[in-house]
């Protein structure tokens, strides 16, 4: 009874961090993103932005999946109070991941120059050159490389079930751009390169800093050293690392490329109205995921100590929860338009028939993420690299095939997506209830 209640505790104290440091996040992150739009004056460069913003996060495929690899390594460990064992899976993790990240620099230095990014990006603003773009794009994803590595830290956090200092960092990392953009915006300094060395760099510097605390500072029992770093650990964090990995390739394919498509085959300018429609509509995402965050790492725990009882009253209680997200989601649809003219200080045109979507979108990735939240907790990867694997490849083609076919335009690449979502948000469900049945 004693432990059941510290696992209500932990949840309780995360989701309630999560909420607040969340929510002055998302406050923070949409006066960033009104702040942006604002220093950069043009819907094509903002589209432009938030389509390279995308690419980048495919940069966290370089990771192998070692990030939740090592969460759900280091949960056990730390469950089973192994603190030598728990030190080994930290230092093996961080020593490994210097090589993806040399490769990711390296890479960037070579491939970069070579690359057509006007045209990659369908780019018709006259004074953004072909040297500055790709300038622009060496710094960045040079930049990235070493905020993605230092995100590590993130996994570490989960683990010792503090994630709400995640959102606190996030929350920092916002608040330090709103300051530097901000300067540089009443001064009249505009840049794409000032502003992606800004935005990442903000990042790097906070990112730093807590892993000095955590390592350094705090009194944790891990260490993060060279002296623990142990070759037979690599294969344990790889059995379960390529797996993620395939598993967020296949989620960046899904969800991520929808920018890209739009801005290559109906032009850069109307990313905007449909990112920031999404923008909105992802809010109820996030307050999903603050409460899925800690219950992935208490299902770890449920899972050691064979409590099925207890995950399937944890997943009852998520339901509610959606029931109830979903049907917000359907009013605020209504006032989209007039949140967005609000928010970044000008009306932009947002049709009813793109918020429909973009709702009915929502909906299904929520639906998604509570069985992807579960089944990541029980280490049931594999039926999520398959049905997450099917949806990825029939995205795009059916996509592109809607564009060239139907007169939707943007409308035609979300209901791509939306069409490929079917198959995640059925069989997710079905092998999770199943495999409860079997317990």
């Amino acid at each position: 009874m004693y432990m059941l209640g510290l696992f209500k505790n932990k949840i309780i104290k995360n989701i309630l961090g999560l909420g607040s440091f969340r929510a002055l996040g998302l406050i923070s992150n949409f006066l960033l993103l009104g702040l942006i739009y604002r220093y950069l004056s043009s819907e094509e460069l903002y589209g432009l932005w938030i389509t390279i913003s995308s690419i980048l996060s495919w940069v966290f495929l370089f990771d192998f999946g070692v990030g939740n690899g090592l969460r759900n390594k280091l949960t056990e460990s730390i469950h089973k109070k192994n603190i030598k064992l728990s030190s080994k899976y930290i230092s093996t993790a961080y020593i490994i991941m210097l090589i993806p990240t040399i490769l990711i620099l390296v890479l960037s230095f070579i491939v970069t120059p070579s690359i057509d990014w006007i045209s990659v990006f369908n780019i018709t603003i006259p004074n953004l050159t072909k040297t500055y773009i790709s300038l622009f794009m060496w710094l960045i994803f040079s930049l990235f490389a070493i905020q993605f590595y230092l995100t590590l830290i993130f996994a570490v956090l989960h683990s010792i079930f503090k994630s709400y200092l995640i959102s606190m960092i996030q929350f920092f990392i916002n608040v330090l751009n709103i300051i530097l953009i901000s300067i540089f915006y009443f001064i009249e300094f505009k840049s794409l390169i000032l502003l992606g060395s800004i935005y990442i760099g903000s990042s790097i510097l906070i990112l730093s800093v807590t892993t000095i605390i955590i390592f350094k500072v705090s009194k944790q029992n891990f260490k993060l050293s060279f002296k623990f770093f142990d070759r037979s650990l690599i294969k344990p964090l790889f059995n379960i690392s390529i797996q993620f990995l395939v598993l967020q390739f296949a989620i960046i394919v899904l969800f991520n490329t929808d920018n890209v498509l739009i801005g290559k085959f109906i032009g850069i300018a109307e990313v905007t109205p449909y990112q920031l429609t999404y923008k909105i509509m992802s809010l109820f995402t996030i307050f999903l995921g603050i409460v899925l965050t800690p219950i992935w790492t208490v299902i770890i725990e449920y899972k050691a100590k064979q409590n099925y009882k207890g995950i399937m009253s944890t997943i009852k209680k998520v339901f509610y929860l959606f029931i109830f997200l979903v049907l917000c989601l359907i009013i605020i649809g209504r006032f989209v338009p007039i949140l967005i003219g609000i928010w970044m200080g000008t009306d932009i045109i947002i049709s009813n028939q793109l918020i429909t979507c973009v709702i009915i979108f929502t909906i299904f990735h929520m639906w998604c993420n509570i069985f992807q939240s579960i089944l990541n907790g029980l280490s049931k990867l594999r039926i999520q690299v398959v049905v997450y694997g099917f949806a990825s490849i029939i995205n795009i083609p059916i996509s592109i095939l809607l564009v060239l076919t139907t007169n939707l335009g943007v409308l035609a690449i979300v209901i791509g997506t939306i069409i490929s979502m079917l198959i995640p948000a059925i069989a997710l469900p079905y092998y999770t209830f199943r495999l409860f049945k079997m317990v």
